[in-house]
């Protein structure tokens, strides 16, 4: 067996000392462990009130990070870099490239693709580009063992990416950097290490998703949401307005011959003694139409499902387009699953037809993105082929349904029977979309490693997979995000789950180990020059030969 590179770990901080000397919390006693999770909980609820954690979801917080390497944090940026080139390459060319068919390859339903082709139709000034209007991403990565590129006789962790929520712009964020500011509340910088995130990054990125002159509307559905609820909660902190919680139902499409599209987005106000959307006055002007009062929507949130957009209408959906985020593009193709399966397949292209990427970018996703077989495509055909002629083969991989999020409706190989797997395979040689039917995608089965993990007091030491996720907005990394963590293989903090945050030891910090070589050097010079100076000035008899 292959000997082992850099490995994450979970710590407990008050027995750690840097990396060198990383101490699990089994080591440490009862005492100290129950000291630490109430200093966590207490800064998570010093962050934001108890009743903005849906279902208490901060009790599901874990005060013992996971110590990262600089290898780890440096692959994971680099890996978010060349998905953000493939990505953003792919999109905007979507229906322009009439030989690479990406259109036929990923369809979508039919209300969801007038609506991208209009898009296409707008100048820059009622929508920018998609490369700039990239959005939230949060995608998601198994860890998996490979051979070092590195170092051949050695194996490394690799973070594999098998999908990217962009749906709702909120999930998560919030989470991470509220528990990475705990970390340091809980004396970690102390102790000799750095987040592997930092709170005011993730808080700041969020807040380049918006306008913050004016007045935000977040319109909910169905989804219970979490983050969304603690985000409101920051934002009236930050700007002293209360973002309006808005439905479907309450959306109102208003004639305007002044706008451009002939139509002035608003929203139903159910409590006219509630305070306005914005403390400008030019933007909180309530007003009744057909005998209801209504406020105007500048700019709005969105967090519906993709079957709750189709159904408000083509009209409606074009005015949530010029004022919502995260775009349409992003919602409809960044955040299918197929995606994926696009990126790979396009690997080639992006590097020799389009010069987006280099051999090494392009080698990178290879390695960190789960392969991903789409729908109607010819690698599925081979697949189909292999699976008939070694049905084993389907242990190794799962069915996933393109729109689903939290591990919803996924099917192991390995719990399916040769007959059922081949009639769900069967089943997707049409690439189409059918209605009241799910969509899967096929992908590898990431042969996902186990830690040792103390997740609460009550279960002991376990031994689960880690689920890691990282933070990204327009494009910029923002940094790793919460680690969910639970017995099965699929694991959601809504379902039971719990969540970690990230540490890396101080020495490991590349950032911080410049800074501190260079001022090591650059001081003692400075303080030479600042006494040779003085002594020039005040003793005129002093000289230097």
């Amino acid at each position: 067996m292959k000997l082992q590179t850099e490995r994450l770990q979970q710590i407990c901080l008050s027995r750690s000392r840097d990396g060198s000397v990383p101490v699990p919390p089994t080591k440490a006693n009862s005492i100290v462990r129950a000291r630490e999770k109430k200093l966590f909980e207490s800064s998570l609820l010093a962050s934001c009130p108890r009743e903005k954690w849906v279902k208490d979801s901060y009790l599901a917080g874990c005060p013992y990070p996971i110590l990262m390497t600089d290898r780890h944090d440096r692959n994971l940026r680099e890996l978010h870099e060349a998905l953000v080139l493939a990505i953003t390459n792919i999109v905007e060319r979507w229906w322009t490239d009439i030989d690479a068919k990406l259109p036929q390859r990923m369809p979508l339903e039919p209300q969801e693709e007038d609506l991208l082709r209009w898009i296409e139709t707008l100048d820059a000034g009622a929508i920018r580009p998609f490369q700039q209007r990239l959005g939230s991403w949060r995608p998601d990565f198994l860890i998996e063992l490979i051979p070092d590129p590195q170092a051949p006789s050695l194996t490394m962790e690799q973070f594999c990416i098998c999908e990217i929520n962009a749906r709702f712009c909120w999930n998560g964020f919030l989470h991470a950097a509220y528990g990475q500011k705990a970390l340091i509340d809980l004396g970690a910088e102390q102790k000799g290490f750095v987040g592997a995130a930092d709170c005011r990054v993730i808080l700041d990125g969020l807040f380049n998703l918006l306008d913050q002159s004016l007045p935000l509307h977040l319109l909910k559905g169905e989804e219970h949401g979490m983050d969304i609820y603690i985000f409101a909660e920051y934002a009236e902190r930050r700007t002293g307005v209360r973002p309006i919680f808005i439905l479907p139902e309450d959306l109102r499409l208003v004639p305007d011959k002044n706008e451009k599209s002939g139509f002035k987005l608003c929203c139903l106000v159910r409590d006219n003694r509630s305070p306005p959307s914005s403390r400008n006055s030019r933007h909180s002007n309530r007003f009744v139409y057909n005998g209801e009062i209504l406020e105007e929507i500048y700019q709005v949130s969105l967090e519906l499902h993709q079957r709750e957009l189709r159904a408000l209408g083509p009209e409606m959906l074009r005015q949530l387009t010029l004022r919502c985020f995260n775009d349409m593009r992003t919602i409809f193709l960044v955040h299918d699953k197929r995606m994926l399966g696009i990126v790979l397949q396009e690997l080639d292209a992006l590097v020799y037809k389009h010069g987006v990427l280099t051999e090494e970018q392009a080698n990178a996703l290879r390695r960190g993105v789960t392969t991903s077989y789409l729908p109607g495509s010819s690698e599925l055909e081979h697949f189909i082929k292999h699976c008939k002629e070694i049905p084993k083969m389907k242990d190794n991989f799962l069915l996933k349904p393109i729109r689903s999020g939290k591990g919803a409706g996924i099917l192991f190989g390995d719990q399916l029977s040769a007959e059922e797997w081949q009639s769900r395979l069967q089943a997707l040689r049409n690439p189409s979309l059918v209605s009241q039917q799910t969509t899967y995608i096929v992908q590898r089965q990431i042969k996902q490693l186990v830690f040792n993990v103390l997740l609460r007091e009550r279960e002991g030491l376990q031994r689960n997979y880690l689920v890691g996720t990282y933070h990204a907005v327009n494009g910029k990394y923002l940094g790793i995000g919460t680690w969910r963590s639970g017995p099965g293989r699929i694991c959601a903090v809504s379902h039971g789950g719990a969540w970690l945050c990230s540490v890396m030891s101080r020495c490991d910090h590349p950032r911080f180990d410049v800074t501190q070589k260079r001022l090591s050097f650059v001081s003692p010079l400075f303080f030479a020059a600042v006494c040779i100076c003085l002594l020039c000035c005040f003793c005129p008899s002093y000289r230097i030969l």
